[in-house]
């Protein structure tokens, strides 16, 4: 006979389990950018409008963001790094406007898009998509770092692709974490008494 203890103590434990492997979630600020977390990887990274400024006719130079990345621990993404976050980040169903919320976006024109390394040194690559898109894009062309989408208000929207790879976990993270392993090893101690 099934008991419904353990059945209570098992959907406990997938509920934490499925609530770790949503796809992007808001962190803390980080030197005063705010991130978010590709939780598949653990991966902390700036949102993409740290430094967007709707009215500006000249943004942030890539220069300048990859300063301020570097100096608060981040680490500047290549390809491979921009598409395995994409790899979890599908948007064929109308996800965009959740992952917006989430990572930032240039507003108004309904984009995120960042530059990433790509070894074209001194230009830079950029990974976007619009909210209409359907897929992840990757620029063709490379931009320079030097300056930031020059020249129409409104645009000044580019971000950077950036991540820190070993953050210091949040308390939420660690309860859930312990709290599933309590209700694991509850199970196993029960399973054999």
């Amino acid at each position: 006979m099934v008991n419904s203890k353990k059945i209570a103590m098992v959907a406990a434990v997938l509920s934490v389990c499925g609530s770790v492997h949503a796809a992007v979630v808001d962190t803390p600020d980080v030197a005063g950018l705010k991130t978010f977390m590709d939780t598949n990887t653990g991966r902390v990274w700036l949102d993409m409008d740290n430094f967007f400024d709707a009215g500006a006719n000249v943004g942030t130079s890539g220069f300048g963001m990859i300063a301020a990345a570097n100096a608060a621990g981040f680490s500047i993404a290549n390809l491979a790094d921009v598409q395995q976050l994409f790899s979890t980040l599908p948007l064929s169903g109308g996800e965009w406007p959740s992952y917006a919320a989430v990572m930032g976006y240039g507003q108004p024109r309904q984009l995120i898009w960042g530059m990433y390394e790509g070894g074209y040194s001194p230009d830079y690559p950029w990974a976007y998509a619009w909210s209409s898109d359907s897929y992840w894009n990757f620029g063709g062309n490379t931009y320079g770092p030097g300056v930031q989408n020059d020249g129409n208000s409104g645009s000044v929207d580019m971000g950077i692709w950036a991540y820190q790879t070993n953050p210091v976990p949040e308390p939420d993270t660690w309860l859930m974490t312990l709290g599933g392993l309590g209700l694991l090893a509850a199970l196993a101690r029960r399973r054999r008494v």
